[in-house]
């Protein structure tokens, strides 16, 4: 395999579902560039942003560094996040939650995607033979390839845990990826052989770029079951069918999706 001219990515799993919706995020973060003729690992200038941006959330909502983020948990006040000891109520939570993604400008732009698969009247969402979380992820992969390819770089994939099912399936995208019509009737083969090694699995408690990726994907979750007609009383209560739209504009990757471009595929 040779260098792609722009040097290497990472990108960040995550995901986020029920019965009906299924959702999976990727954030990708520079790793290796070329900076004055020079091949620089520049990873730790993002975690380095990352650090501040825990710093900051400690300073102005009271959350510990060292606290993991769920999204799931944070937008329902569950987790002893204030301070590391209480719970915020729901209100509270929403706000932070709200506040939290308004300041995730520490990514890089356009490196926030997501892939939806909805179960729908007569049966879900299939892309290739898959179904439910695993269309997600491979209409995901497709993006990341996507990207990839136009940027010019190599790229490697952490998920969040050790997922037997998801290790599988992105091995298999990376020698065979279909793209195309999601029925296969006029599929090509486009793998994502830019990705180097096997996909690696890395518990989030220890990752703020996986924590992110969650607060991301729960957020879009929400969004899709906000289309739905499908949040709960207190749900709507807190309007966080809104709480994806405070993502910045520009970190979103608006080209992996047609209509509306807010960087969610729709299956």
């Amino acid at each position: 395999m040779i260098l792609k001219p722009n040097g290497i990515d990472v990108f960040y799993i995550d995901e986020s579902y029920d019965k009906n919706i299924f959702v999976a995020t990727a954030i990708s973060v520079p790793f290796l560039r070329n900076v004055e003729g020079q091949w620089t690992i520049v990873w730790k200038n993002q975690f380095d942003a990352a650090r501040q941006f825990r710093r900051d959330a400690k300073e102005q909502v009271k959350i510990p560094v060292d606290r993991e983020l769920h999204g799931v948990k944070l937008a329902s006040g569950r987790g002893n996040f204030n301070r590391g000891k209480y719970n915020f109520s729901k209100a509270q939570g929403a706000g932070v939650y709200r506040k939290i993604l308004r300041n995730i400008s520490f990514l890089p732009e356009a490196s926030i995607m997501s892939a939806c698969a909805q179960k729908h009247e007569g049966g879900g969402s299939m892309l290739y033979g898959n179904h439910r979380i695993e269309a997600a992820m491979l209409a995901l992969f497709q993006r990341m390839r996507t990207k990839c390819h136009y940027d010019g770089v190599n790229a490697m994939t952490y998920f969040d845990g050790e997922i037997p099912e998801y290790r599988k399936l992105y091995r298999k995208a990376q020698v065979y990826l279909p793209t195309g019509s999601k029925y296969g009737d006029t599929a090509r083969n486009v793998p994502m052989d830019m990705f180097v090694k096997d996909a690696n699995m890395k518990n989030s408690k220890h990752c703020w770029f996986t924590q992110t990726a969650d607060l991301v994907s729960y957020a879009a979750f929400l969004k899709i079951k906000s289309e739905r007609g499908e949040l709960t009383d207190w749900q709507r209560k807190y309007d966080l069918g809104t709480l994806y739209d405070e993502i910045p504009a520009h970190l979103r990757n608006l080209k992996v999706s047609s209509s509306p471009r807010d960087g969610i595929v729709r299956l």
